[in-house]
């Protein structure tokens, strides 16, 4: 009878054994797949904030990418050149001129208002946005005198002319120099995630006449470096950019102002997310630029952040910064026209965008804050039609 109840004993001993065994092995087991999950969420973590996301497992691929379309504070990373082509409602007014007809040289428009860098809006009341339509309307015209509206210290003016007879082709012609837009390259900034630009980092205007504020509409095209102009003390540097405008534009700008042009970006973004800083968060050091200085491929080169400057409005002199990348000075002499808008990273955040160049010292220059271009971009609305109703009409 004890020799059962020792067995008995002995069996109960050996199931508590064997409980506790298995107890212990599923809690070392699911103490591994918590660690092992918390290992994964540390790497996504540390990849999201390092823009650079190397992901093994597509569960955690589709989590991660719905987490970083949710968040608007991202943006895709531009850094390559564009064409700029931007209109100001009509003809930009290059220069006030003569005729030279039959009998001489005819000033058709020397008692009108009109002079350089006034623009053209209508003829006959025909709106004349190209050369193309008004030379169709001229080429049209049966009786000399016209009348025409333009605009005049951002004031809308009705006027009438006789024209005159060019002695070449036998055409009325109005005596004025004239063109269709300002062009240029620079760089783009970023995209949002709903699809609108930010580039250039400063307000465009035309070298020729002035031009700034009526200049608000364009677009803006793929664009190739093929050369560099390199900067000197003294002298600024430029890129020469290859720019076809026959070809598909990538964005329609919608306003220029003076921290950049926005629009809406209508190509495919293919830029690296990255997030725009916050206040405060650029500070002096070490960063990066991502610019292009040859082809179409956008390359980071080495920065220093000199100084940073606490602002709360917008401004496009928020940094200054200098080129450390031997590299990059070798090509350059340092910063150039055409890399205005370049985006300047640091520890993995979007700080800021290359503005000016100092003159006197090419290695150095300004950036513009990125949190404000950002706010820029999201406040853009593209109206698609000339906004002739900002302006004053009077007779």
């Amino acid at each position: 009878m004890q020799n059962e109840d020792k067995q008995k004993y002995i069996k109960t001993q050996r199931r508590v054994f064997l409980a506790i065994t298995l107890i212990l092995l599923f809690c070392a087991f699911c103490a591994l797949i918590c660690n092992m999950s918390v290992l994964k969420n540390i790497e996504i973590k540390n990849t999201f904030a390092e823009n650079q996301a190397v992901l093994h497992d597509n569960s955690f691929s589709d989590k991660m990418q719905t987490c970083v379309n949710s968040d608007k504070n991202y943006v895709r990373i531009g850094g390559k050149p564009i064409g700029i082509s931007i209109q100001a409602q009509g003809l930009i007014v290059a220069a006030k001129g003569s005729v030279t007809t039959k009998n001489g040289d005819v000033y058709p428009l020397e008692k009108s208002q009109i002079d350089k860098g006034d623009v053209l809006l209508s003829l006959n009341g025909e709106k004349v946005d190209s050369l193309y339509k008004l030379k169709k309307t001229l080429s049209e015209l049966t009786n000399p005198r016209i009348t025409f509206e333009y605009l005049h210290d951002n004031v809308i003016k009705k006027d009438t002319a006789v024209l005159a007879k060019d002695k070449a082709d036998g055409k009325y012609k109005l005596g004025l120099a004239l063109k269709e837009d300002v062009g240029g390259v620079g760089t783009l900034t970023f995209v949002t995630q709903d699809g609108k630009f930010a580039a250039l980092g400063h307000k465009i205007a035309d070298a020729d006449t002035g031009l700034e504020k009526e200049l608000n509409e364009g677009k803006i095209y793929n664009a190739t470096v093929s050369g560099v102009e390199k900067g000197e003390r003294g002298k600024a540097g430029g890129l020469i950019g290859d720019v076809n405008r026959l070809s598909k534009s990538i964005g329609e700008i919608c306003d220029n102002t003076e921290i950049g042009l926005y629009g809406k970006y209508t190509a495919t973004a293919d830029g690296d997310l990255y997030r725009i800083a916050a206040k405060g968060e650029a500070r002096v050091g070490k960063a990066q630029v991502l610019t292009t200085v040859d082809g179409s491929s956008p390359k980071f080169y080495d920065v220093e952040i000199v100084k940073v400057v606490s602002q709360s409005e917008a401004a496009e002199k928020g940094m200054v910064v200098k080129v450390s990348d031997k590299e990059l000075i070798a090509k350059t002499g340092g910063i150039v026209q055409g890399m205005s808008g370049s985006p300047i990273v640091q520890d993995g955040i979007l700080i800021g965008a290359i503005t000016h160049v100092f003159v006197q010292d090419p290695t150095r220059g300004y950036a513009v804050h990125s949190r404000f271009m950002f706010e820029k971009a999201q406040s853009i609305e593209c109206f698609g039609d000339l906004r002739i109703e900002d302006f004053k009409l009077v007779a």
